[in-house]
């Protein structure tokens, strides 16, 4: 029987081993997230994010928002928020309103840190049909320290499913490292493999994924 470390292994390998038959193209997400405790168990959190595409030649998403918790269970929250979004798939930036609602839940089994994210997200648009789409991630954290930095290694890996088509749009698979640096502080440097929709067929991008998560 493999122990969790290989199987680790070789699931990073899998992440990794994208079909080089199929037309690639490479870009970057660069996010912050932001979490600071309200009163109780009601806390607040701000996510913002950047993306590239066209071998990061071109920025083409950005948003910022927040959300309102509630810790539910010690290993279980509601988030109620809200996004503002903007694309740019032709010269001008379109934006997008979303209202999201989701339930997160963390744990540690033997070590490894669990979490899963379930979002539906209510999106509105004045240049496409607005849509409601369901949102689903899980992120596996290995407890091994490596390096006298201490990173620790982690997979995950999102499904999107839009109501409208009545079908999934896309999924995010990825792998990388975490640190952190200070309490309060992490830090996440990693690679996503993106295959989404574009139009009726499918279509892949490589992402440089970074992340700054600041816990006050």
């Amino acid at each position: 029987m493999l122990c969790p470390r290989r199987l680790l292994l070789f699931a990073v390998l899998a992440t990794v081993s994208v079909p080089a038959a199929a037309e690639q193209d490479a870009g970057g997400s660069y996010n912050l997230l932001l979490k600071a405790p309200i009163a109780g168990d009601w806390f607040v959190i701000s996510r913002s994010n950047m993306a590239s595409r066209d071998n990061f030649g071109d920025t083409f998403l950005a948003y910022t928002g927040a959300s309102l918790g509630y810790q539910l269970l010690p290993s279980f929250s509601l988030r109620l928020g809200y996004r503002r979004a903007w694309f740019r798939f032709t010269e001008d930036w379109q934006p997008e309103d979303r209202v999201m609602l989701e339930g997160y839940f963390a744990e540690r089994f033997n070590g490894f840190r669990v979490t899963n994210r379930l979002r539906v997200e209510l999106r509105w648009f004045d240049w496409r049909d607005d849509d409601v789409r369901l949102r689903n991630e899980i992120t596996v954290e290995a407890p091994w320290a490596l390096t006298p930095l201490k990173l620790k290694p982690y997979l995950e890996e999102e499904v999107f499913y839009g109501t409208n088509a009545g079908r999934f749009e896309a999924n995010w698979l990825g792998a990388g490292l975490a640190w952190r640096p200070v309490d309060g502080v992490k830090v996440k440097l990693g690679y996503r493999w993106n295959r989404f929709r574009a139009g009726d067929d499918w279509a892949n991008r490589n992402v440089l994924v970074t992340g700054v998560n600041v816990f006050f």
